[in-house]
């Protein structure tokens, strides 16, 4: 039997399938692959009309040169052996649906004809500048605002934290670069290309000269080991082709052919042999290497008139296969990204400058797959909103305006998807978020929209005119199963949790069933930690990824497990009843021996506040410390045991927190971190606040511990506790207030 498992959750999925469907007609045939150089005959089965197809001598990703008729299929691999009998595998079983988009990307060569005629074809072609221009004023503002704020030249250099004793220089290192080439490079090169302004021009080209005079290996090299990193060339990588092209008509032959023709062409061949390093189309789950085959397909046509036709039409079809069918690992077809809104803000950009340049150059959309469709509901609850914190993941602590990583939160992450996918509401929270922005950061290259984008943008204004503005005031329970990331609603009070089937690993933490409680934005709990001065530091490691740092328990004084893709949660039931929404959690996986089962019950109650209902079974007797975390002011409660949390902006009101079945346990609270988040003298700031208070109730050695907690505003009724038996025979805590009485299941 031959057995397509995945062994590492950086690994591609095996799809189509029943738990990865078809999300578009023609699928990519895509399967774990664990002998090198093996190749694989690939069978399908239309099981309706009985037609059969076989390739031989294939490999993931396998895609089809047509579309698919409507109807159930099966399909399998069989690995021929010289030696030996063949390897078959099962039968995986998928469906072809009416409504699935037909995906059937251009070739390279075919795209290539298309840029025929025009003397620029990236994004934009000549004829497009006059109807843009007229459409960007307040872009143009923008712009040339962003550009007065410029690093000179002179301050410009290459990096030195390959040197001894400069190794922390590397932070500094991304945060320049970004500043030089993504913000200031390009907004030159964009007031150049779209309003024609010389001086800008000239800036632009004299920038681009110095910056080709960088060597392309050392903390400049994409390539592994990546011992400085590979920041620096991530960002010559998505923006030199670009500024090439459009800075085109200013430079002479010899500036082109023998000074920054070779650099690009040495960037592109990184590209692709970082691709290979990391057995791409086998492993797209690296966050770094994932940005890459968008460069790629960009130098692609950049430069298929003045390099090698051959070897830029590899690198076109590379990247048009890898978006066709390998990419996005991380985005699901609910539109929710794996790892959180931070990651989801900016994995949601790289892409735009090659997708809107296949777009504006063929009858072909990228946008069409339903990840891309159906990411502006994913951005609606777990980005856009403005509030102190966004879990979950790496990043949570960050915020569009913040010093940290300038940009990397979205400053508008709702950019080109509202126009094309939203409603008038969308738009307009598109418009407040672009209100706030004084000048561009790190994401420059869709501001200016193209000739298409503002045709969807003209077009989703008229669908319903005078539409009322989109409130927070609805009741939402929505749960987004690729990433495993839920939130609830009920007026004024938001619940984010999360339990997801991918694990804790890479930019996951160990947080499997980690909650974010938020009043009026106002975090009320939050996840605590940061990078400190970088991902992987200290306190990184040590706290932020841990589960000492989010709202759960440590059974044993130990977490939950990291770096090991069984380490999942899972959704057991989501209810919604009148004025309140209840979650069952299964995290009995996340965690290792002692123990046995966790389940995590979650009530939002209108009004009033958080519940929650923990059971945890172990197979000894163990101790656990119950924690939950806050940016507010905390004081001890002498009352039963709990803390009274105070906004000292008081924006919010005051909330209560307590075990309300084990109100003779006193809460502990200790303030701050171990670690500095930031190293003394640096230029690096970190959004992460070291004014936390970290919550800890300990419960004594027993197998089994259940807790019913509460988080509710001040001047409620605390509910009186007890436990039984519902109708349908499950174990559940029964909250009694005063006119009602509510059931929360435990077990069963």
């Amino acid at each position: 039997m031959l057995k397509l498992d995945r062994t590492h959750d950086f690994q591609i999925h095996l799809s189509p399938s029943q738990a990865y469907p078809a999300a578009v007609n023609p699928p990519s045939f895509n399967w774990p692959e664990h002998v090198a150089s093996r190749r694989y005959r690939l069978e399908l089965k239309h099981l309706s009309s009985g037609q059969q197809w076989r390739w031989e001598e294939v490999n993931s990703p396998m895609q089809l040169s047509f579309e698919l008729p409507v109807g159930e299929y099966q399909w399998r691999l069989v690995a021929p052996e010289e030696e030996q009998p063949e390897q078959e595998s099962d039968w995986i079983e998928f469906q072809i649906g009416e409504n699935l988009p037909s995906y059937l990307a251009p070739m390279a060569e075919a795209l290539f004809e298309q840029c025929d005629g025009h003397q620029q074809w990236l994004m934009y072609f000549d004829q497009d500048i006059e109807a843009i221009r007229s459409h960007c004023g307040d872009v143009y503002r923008k712009l040339k605002h962003t550009a007065a704020l410029a690093v000179p030249r002179t301050e410009i250099h290459f990096p030195y934290h390959y040197r001894r004793g400069q190794e922390e220089g590397k932070r500094e290192a991304i945060a320049n670069v970004r500043k030089w080439i993504d913000r200031d490079l390009m907004t030159h090169v964009l007031l150049f290309r779209i309003w024609g302004e010389q001086q800008h021009g000239d800036e632009a080209m004299q920038r681009l000269l110095q910056l080709a005079q960088w060597s392309c290996e050392g903390p400049a090299s994409l390539l592994r080991p990546c011992t400085w990193g590979d920041e620096v060339g991530c960002s010559l990588a998505r923006n030199l082709f670009l500024a090439y092209h459009w800075l085109s008509p200013l430079l002479n032959e010899n500036e082109k052919a023998l000074f920054i023709r070779p650099m690009l062409v040495r960037i592109a061949r990184q590209i692709t042999q970082r691709l290979k390093q990391d057995d791409f189309k086998q492993h797209p789950g690296h966050s770094h290497t994932s940005r890459l085959p968008a460069y790629l397909g960009i130098a692609g046509l950049a430069l298929y008139r003045e390099h090698a036709r051959e070897e830029c039409e590899q690198w076109l079809n590379d990247a048009l296969e890898i978006y066709r069918g390998v990419l996005p690992f991380y985005g699901g077809i609910d539109g929710s990204w794996v790892e959180g809104p931070f990651y989801a803000s900016t994995y949601s950009k790289w892409f735009h400058p090659f997708f809107l340049s296949v777009e504006r150059l063929s009858d072909f959309s990228f946008y069409e797959h339903p990840f891309y469709r159906n990411f502006l509901a994913f951005a609606r609850d777990f980005i856009a909103p403005q509030q102190t914190s966004h879990p979950f993941g790496d990043g949570f602590w960050c915020r569009r305006d913040g010093k940290e990583w300038p940009g990397f939160f979205a400053q508008n992450p709702l950019r080109i998807y509202a126009g094309r996918f939203g409603e008038v509401a969308d738009l307009q929270q598109s418009q407040e978020l672009e209100d706030e922005i004084e000048d561009y950061r790190l994401h420059i290259l869709d501001v200016v929209p193209t000739v298409k984008q503002i045709a969807f943008d003209t077009a989703a204004k008229e669908k319903r005119p005078g539409v009322e503005k989109r409130t927070d005031q609805k009741a939402l329970n929505n749960y987004y199963a690729h990433a495993g990331l839920g939130k609830l609603t009920q007026k004024r009070l938001a619940l984010y949790y999360r339990a997801s089937a991918f694990g804790n690993s890479s930019h996951r933490h160990g947080d499997q069933g980690n909650v974010g409680f938020f009043d009026q934005g106002v975090g009320v709990l939050e996840p605590t930690g940061s990078f400190g001065y970088r991902f992987g530091s200290q306190h990184h490691r040590a706290w932020t990824r841990q589960t000492i740092a989010h709202n759960l328990p440590l059974i044993d004084g130990q977490g939950q497990i990291l770096d090991d893709p069984s380490s999942v949660g899972r959704v057991l039931s989501s209810e919604t009843e009148g004025d309140y929404h209840v979650v069952r959690l299964d995290l009995s996986a996340s965690y290792a021996s002692p123990l046995k089962r966790f389940w995590r019950s979650l009530l939002l109650l209108e009004d009033v506040g958080l519940f929650i209902v923990d059971a945890i079974e172990l197979s000894s007797a163990k101790s656990v410390n119950w924690r939950l975390h806050s940016a507010l002011n905390v004081e001890p409660n002498a009352d039963h045991g709990g803390v009274l949390l105070r906004d000292p902006r008081q924006a919010i009101a005051d909330y209560h927190c307590h075990l309300l079945n084990h109100r003779d346990v006193r809460c502990t609270l200790d303030h701050g971190y171990v670690q500095e988040l930031n190293i003394s003298g640096s230029s690096i700031e970190s959004d992460a606040s070291e004014d936390v208070v970290h919550l800890d109730w300990r419960l004594d050695d027993a197998r089994a511990h259940e807790v019913v907690a509460c988080c509710v505003s001040r001047g409620q009724v605390l509910p009186e506790v007890s436990f039984g038996v519902d109708q349908e025979d499950r174990s559940v805590a029964r909250l009694k207030f005063e006119q009602r009485v509510i059931s929360i299941p435990v077990w069963g």
